[in-house]
């Protein structure tokens, strides 16, 4: 046994997504704790595939959802595609093989379960009549009264009926590991559907079988379910089944205290997986949602939250989703990449760069960008001031090269360019040597401009429009070494006669 369940080992945990749609970040958030929790006790991962909404679950949503937990790397133990002691993993395949039924079958003949013939019109009738008392909807148990064998003569003649759950008066008491106890009173819940008219069983019902067979020992989810928990004791009490412990973690909002969605931006694990969002920052980020480590670091391996993850540890309050601290740890996520590491995730995101780079200058681009990004995807827009040079005409910049001084900045850079020999290309092999002659070019430049009284400023902002058409950008030994000595000349020119078109008025 341990502190953090009263049960022994081995742990069992559970991560049920429905294929109804993709991993918002709110479910792999869930499947996070649930790994989290599994491996630090040395137990068991299980995913599971909650798909008895056959009109909205897709095998492509299915396929998503599987990709998305395996790049975040939680990896799992059993599932629909490992298999395991306990499957199916797929509740259509359980119902087909009539697990569902089974059970409901043992609650009719011990009468804890009963048909309910109610059409929907009276069903819909009964609910706004509650509302108007401005009551809790709940079913009024009418057909709770009917024998058993009305009911079976009814079935027999073809009539369509569902089944409910008896419940019985009384409070139900949810001991929680995150919010502690939580009282439920059974008489506003009314008896709720089992198994629905065409054989489906119910959500809550579903779960509590799903997880009696497949022996999870914690459910983990969000605090949306606290309700449903307290049905589904109601359903292990009445299969005679010992519970889970359950422990219900906080939902994620957006920064205006609304439930996170659309509106907010990016909210799928797949949305920030084709931002160029790194696994290892998500799940670093999505851990710290609501839950810290001891040691209150915020950069932390995979290896260090499983050592430090603890359930008790994690808070009720409402998480608010924070795109700004995101960036700031897929930044340092991407900076601590070596350069093998960085040239592959990048790869996806180079774009144009791809045809019109050699090695060596795409070697100096990367590098380059590296320091300055906070998603992968954001390296099209850097790479563009390499390998896509913005129009003088079009670029508003390009009126601050116009002037004597920037005028005399083009001239001695070119001179600059002219005297470097062979061994000294920008596009030379190794990408450190390329940027190191980049570095003392520029030195040498600014000394220069420095005796002629033209201010460092002027001259890096001149250059960098001159290059790229845009005032900001790269660094610029990075940018020269990266452009190669015959782009850079070629561009400075076309600044040069540029500038000197607009004196003469012709641009």
């Amino acid at each position: 046994m341990t502190s953090e369940h009263p049960f022994p080992s081995p742990v069992r945990v559970r991560f049920a997504p429905s294929p109804t749609g993709t991993l918002h970040v709110g479910s792999a958030r869930t499947a996070l704790y649930n790994y989290l929790f599994a491996r630090h006790l040395q137990g068991s991962f299980v995913l599971r595939i909650e798909d008895t909404d056959a009109a909205r679950s897709t095998p492509e949503f299915e396929r998503s959802i599987l990709d998305d937990v395996a790049w975040l790397g939680l990896d799992w133990d059993e599932g629909p595609d490992r298999g395991g002691d306990f499957g199916p993993y797929r509740q259509s395949e359980r119902s087909a093989a009539g697990l569902y039924l089974s059970y409901a079958g043992r609650l009719l003949d011990e009468n804890k379960a009963y048909h309910c013939f109610c059409s929907q019109e009276r069903l819909e009738k009964l609910k706004q009549e509650c509302l108007a008392r401005n009551e809790m909807p709940k079913y009024d148990h009418r057909c709770g009264a009917i024998s058993s064998d009305e009911a079976e003569s009814r079935l027999a003649a073809g009539e369509p009926a569902t089944i409910r759950f008896r419940v019985s008066d009384g409070d139900i008491a949810v001991d929680d590991l995150i919010h502690g106890r939580t009282a439920f009173p059974a008489g506003v819940i009314g008896d709720f559907i089992i198994v629905r008219s065409d054989g489906a069983p119910s959500y809550n019902f579903a779960v509590v079988v799903d997880d009696i067979d497949m022996e999870i020992t914690h459910v983990i989810r969000g605090e949306d379910h606290l309700t449903n928990t307290a049905r589904q004791l109601l359903v292990y009490a009445a299969l005679a089944k010992e519970p889970p412990a359950f422990a219900h973690h906080s939902l994620i909002m957006g920064p205006d205290g609304g439930k996170l969605s659309k509106r907010h931006g990016a909210t799928s694990a797949g949305d920030f997986r084709q931002l160029g969002y790194l696994p290892a920052a998500i799940i670093n980020y999505l851990a710290l949602l609501s839950w810290s480590p001891p040691s209150q670091r915020e950069q932390l391996s995979k290896a260090e939250m499983i050592k430090d993850f603890e359930i008790r540890r994690v808070a009720r309050s409402p998480a608010i989703f924070d795109l700004q601290k995101l960036n700031w740890l897929n930044g340092l996520y991407i900076r601590d990449l070596d350069h093998e590491a960085f040239h592959r995730a990048i790869e996806p995101f180079l774009g144009a760069a791809r045809e019109f780079a050699s090695e060596g200058q795409l070697a100096v681009a990367e590098q380059a960008i590296q320091t300055s990004l906070v998603a992968l995807a954001g390296a099209r827009e850097q790479l563009a001031a390499f390998f896509d040079q913005r129009p003088l005409a079009e670029a508003k910049e390009s009126v601050e090269l116009v002037d004597a001084g920037s005028e005399r900045v083009l001239e001695l850079a070119l001179l600059r360019i002219a005297a470097l020999n062979s061994a000294a290309e920008f596009n030379a092999a190794g990408a450190t040597e390329e940027i190191e002659a980049a570095r003392l070019m520029l030195s040498e430049l600014k000394r220069q401009c420095r005796q002629e009284k033209i201010p460092p400023k002027q001259m890096f902002r001149t250059l960098r429009i001159a290059l790229t058409g845009r005032a900001s950008g790269p660094e610029l030994p990075f940018l020269l070494a990266g452009l190669a000595r015959e782009a850079v000349r070629q561009r400075l020119e076309e600044a040069r006669e540029f500038a000197a078109a607009r004196l003469r008025g012709k641009v």
